[in-house]
């Protein structure tokens, strides 16, 4: 039954403080402390961010103008060339309606000398006839003249014609290739358009998502603020706690100093066992003590090791009596030495050992680093005594 109440008495005391008690409210203060330094270091960094995006999205307008002017600039050209293309067709269909005229007439032409030749070539024999029925010489003269004109004017026509023809035909030629060309142009600026659209779509998406994310910094910066306003109020609800905790303290500690004085006793005092001074080992080897006991009020001592996440070793054979996690201090491991000692580690990581393990003294219970808010080379050890049915927190050095 003892060690049964000694038990319960141990797991209030590991419990989170009431809300009078100071350790309760220093740590308090220091976890809001912490958590305000946090909020506002999270805001600051998340400013930063917006003005990288902001930074960011300025960027992607800026090209997303210049890819907007480019594609303005292709546009017209294209227009230009399509205008350009469309002039050249319609002279390459007229210079073809006029080979096509030229070549008609020069057709008939040609059937005109070959009927002719053909005639004059069934006539040789009596070409002579008509000029024979002429009724003077003058007349003759004139006759041979006109037929002789006739043959060289027709074929000086037809070089005529022919060339004109070929002359044409090479206009049409170049007509046609600088179309092609033309043509060439106006795709390659079509396909630069195609692409300068699919850019501009992807600066888009990605500026789209640039100001969303924007916004959701700038929604984080005015959250965190607001938490660290409110963790500013609560630190200064707690520092008035913790000041009218220390004045009730004061009052009680005077008052059953004169109720003491006054029934001719020496105030009330825990002292430390003797026969318990100096069975206890130096949980963290290697280590020291950076605040003693009594320190703001603590119940604790603080030791800190040469290291990170150094090894705990039991400060005394024992029983585990209790592991267990809690969110701000990391697990906590308590160890029954006996009847009236109990010892108390916080700020493990998982521990090596469990409820109602059997430990030796020096043995490895755990390593340090468990704590959300206590360093990772640091330690809270306490010693617990049984005192009049209660547990009170004693100078753990008494013990060493």
């Amino acid at each position: 039954m003892k060690r049964l109440l000694v038990l319960l008495l141990l797991l209030v005391s590991a419990a989170a403080p009431a809300q009078s008690s100071l350790e309760e409210l220093n740590q308090a203060i220091k976890h809001a402390e912490q958590l305000r330094a946090q909020r506002l270091e999270a805001a600051r960094q998340a400013e930063a961010r917006i003005k990288k995006l902001g930074a960011a999205v300025e960027r992607q307008l800026r090209q997303l103008n210049k890819i907007g002017r480019e594609i303005t600039r292709l546009e017209n050209e294209k227009r230009d060339l399509t205008r350009s293309i469309d002039g050249l067709e319609s002279q390459i269909a007229d210079t073809q309606k006029e080979i096509s005229t030229l070549e008609s007439r020069l057709g008939r032409l040609k059937t005109r000398m070959t009927r002719l030749v053909e005639k004059l070539y069934r006539e040789r024999a009596g070409r002579y006839l008509p000029l024979l029925r002429s009724r003077s010489f003058t007349d003759l003269l004139m006759r041979a003249g006109w037929v002789q004109y006739l043959g060289a004017s027709d074929v000086q026509l037809v070089e005529t014609l022919t060339s004109l023809v070929h002359e044409l035909q090479a206009a049409k030629e170049r007509l046609l290739s600088l179309v092609t060309e033309l043509k060439q142009k106006k795709a390659e600026r079509e396909e630069r358009i195609a692409a300068l659209k699919r850019k501009r779509a992807e600066y888009r998406r990605v500026l789209a998502d640039l100001k969303k994310q924007k916004a959701s910094e700038e929604v984080r910066v005015v959250e965190l603020n607001k938490a660290a306003e409110q963790l500013e109020q609560q630190m200064q609800d707690l520092a008035a706690k913790l000041a009218a905790e220390k004045k009730r303290l004061e009052e009680e500690r005077r008052r059953q100093e004169a109720a003491a004085r006054a029934a001719g006793k020496p105030p009330p005092t825990f002292d430390v066992p003797r026969e318990l001074i100096g069975r206890l080992l130096f949980p963290i080897p290697g280590g020291r003590i950076v605040d003693p006991f009594g320190a703001d009020n603590n119940t604790w001592q603080v030791i800190a090791a040469g290291q990170d996440y150094a090894p705990v070793r039991a400060a005394a054979a024992g029983q585990v009596y209790a592991a267990a996690f809690y969110a701000n201090y990391g697990w906590t491991v308590i160890i029954l030495h006996s009847d009236n000692l109990l010892t108390r580690y916080v700020n493990l990581q998982e521990p090596l050992v469990r409820t109602g393990d059997i430990v030796e003294q020096g043995q490895i219970i755990g390593y340090l680093g468990g704590s959300a808010m206590i360093p990772p080379n640091e330690m809270w050890f306490s010693v617990l005594v049984n005192q009049g049915r209660r547990l009170v927190s004693v100078d753990p050095s008494k013990y060493y």
